[in-house]
């Protein structure tokens, strides 16, 4: 661990709930001393006003923004940076080498590996093809696409992009139909899939695997889907009291070894070419373990995972930054419960916050 105190920007740092709050919570709690600059593109994000060092920057969209993410780097003297959404950390990654030249570390997977991944059809077909490791999924056409798979319920969710966001449980042809014209009429290209296992079994497997494998972390949550917060869509079959769920992205869980589901995670990363950090969302079945969405990023369960002593944005950075390797140390057993805090911003607070350009 260094004496000195890493200095590591974040951007998107919104609100509850987003990824860049949460990597801000988890850095914080290191014993790893650490200052975060923080950016986000609204003045109304409540990272900026969690550090004394914050920036309005554009979106990851203008073509301003390597430049100006790179002038603030200088301007501060960060040594690592790492994105808090998605349309950031893509961004970041295809310019990897120009803060590479700049003597700034990425903390991030490789542009090949969140291209895959965030393609859901190209994942599940790609993780089907290695012992069936994704439900059946296909791309929605017709009517018909709903007659290859056995039986309902069936997940309706859009091809690109990764969370819970426009992803349904649907019920029978009727519901099906419905949801896929929904994605349809928003220019988003809709996957029927496959509803597997059960709510009760599924968990949230954190695993940082870089550089062939040198660096190895993986930790399972299984999930508690009960209750407003966890849950964004709870159905009940027609013919029986089974209880269907889909995750709101906001994980709370029980933390215990689950060995099996670790090491089943560090098998599929190492499969996927991983060099960095990933999210694998699955459930455990009589089959084994079903991957329906992995997320090539850190994700927002960072904070329960470094409350049982498992942190992985301080494992990562200080690996990057000095190639240390994390201690064998076991993290806690028990349960991460989740819930929101409140904060007034005043009105002089919001204008105070200049844009950075």
């Amino acid at each position: 661990m260094s004496d000195s105190e890493i200095r590591v920007l974040i951007t998107g740092a919104g609100g509850a709930g987003s990824l860049g709050r949460e990597l801000m919570k988890s850095f914080h709690l290191a014993s790893q001393k650490y200052k975060i600059i923080a950016t986000n593109s609204s003045p109304i994000s409540l990272g900026l006003f969690e550090t004394s060092f914050g920036y309005i920057i554009p979106k990851a969209s203008s073509p301003q923004y390597i430049k100006i993410l790179l002038e603030i780097c200088k301007k501060e003297k960060i040594q690592a940076v790492v994105g808090g959404s998605e349309s950031e950390i893509e961004t970041i990654a295809r310019n990897m080498k120009v803060f590479s030249e700049n003597g700034i570390e990425v903390l991030s997977n490789t542009i090949d590996v969140i291209e895959l991944c965030s393609d859901k059809y190209k994942l599940a077909n790609f993780l089907s093809t290695k012992k069936n490791l994704s439900p059946k999924t296909i791309i929605f056409k017709n009517k018909s696409d709903f007659e290859k798979f056995e039986s309902f319920p069936l997940v309706i969710k859009p091809r690109f992009g990764s969370g819970s966001r426009n992803v349904f449980i649907a019920n029978d042809i009727d519901e099906a139909s419905f949801f896929c014209n929904y994605l349809k009429k928003y220019d988003m290209e809709p996957l029927i899939q496959e509803y597997i296992g059960d709510h009760e079994n599924e968990f949230s497997v954190g695993i940082l695997y870089a550089e062939d494998g040198k660096l190895t972390t993986s930790i399972a949550m299984k999930r508690m889907l009960e209750g407003g917060l966890s849950t964004r869509q709870v159905s009940f079959s027609n013919n029986s009291k089974k209880k269907y769920v889909i995750s709101s992205g906001h994980s709370q869980g029980f933390f215990d070894e689950f060995k099996d589901v670790t090491e089943a995670g560090i098998k599929i990363a190492k499969m996927i070419n991983s060099n960095g950090p990933i999210n694998i969302q699955c459930r455990k079945t009589e089959n084994g373990i079903s991957v329906f969405e992995i997320n090539p990023r850190f994700s927002g369960t960072i904070t329960p995972r470094s409350l049982v002593g498992h942190n992985e944005p301080d494992i990562y950075c200080r690996y990057k930054l000095y190639g240390e390797m994390p201690e064998k140390v076991q993290h806690k057993i028990g349960y991460v419960m989740r819930d929101f805090n409140e904060k007034f911003l005043s009105l002089k607070q919001i204008e105070e916050k200049s844009r950075y350009d």
